[in-house]
C-alpha cells in the first residue's frame, strides 16, 4: 500500500484510526479509504517528503 505524508488543515484536529492526533506537523500514513476521505474533505492536507540534499 501507499505511504503518503499527511499533515491536518490549519485549526483541525484530525484522529488517527487509533484515536490518537496526527501530529500538527505531518506524520507518513498508509493511504486506504480513511486518509483518502481525510483528504477529499480538506481535514488534511499532504506535504512532500524532504530530498536529500547533494553534497
Amino acid at each position: 500500500m501507499q505511504t503518503m505524508t499527511l499533515k491536518p488543515a490549519a485549526d483541525v484536529v484530525v484522529r488517527k484510526q487509533d484515536g490518537t492526533p496526527l501530529a500538527a506537523a505531518g506524520e507518513p500514513v498508509e493511504l486506504n479509504s480513511y486518509w483518502q476521505r481525510r483528504l477529499n474533505d480538506g481535514d488534511v492536507v499532504a506535504i512532500a517528503a524532504a530530498k536529500p540534499k547533494k553534497d
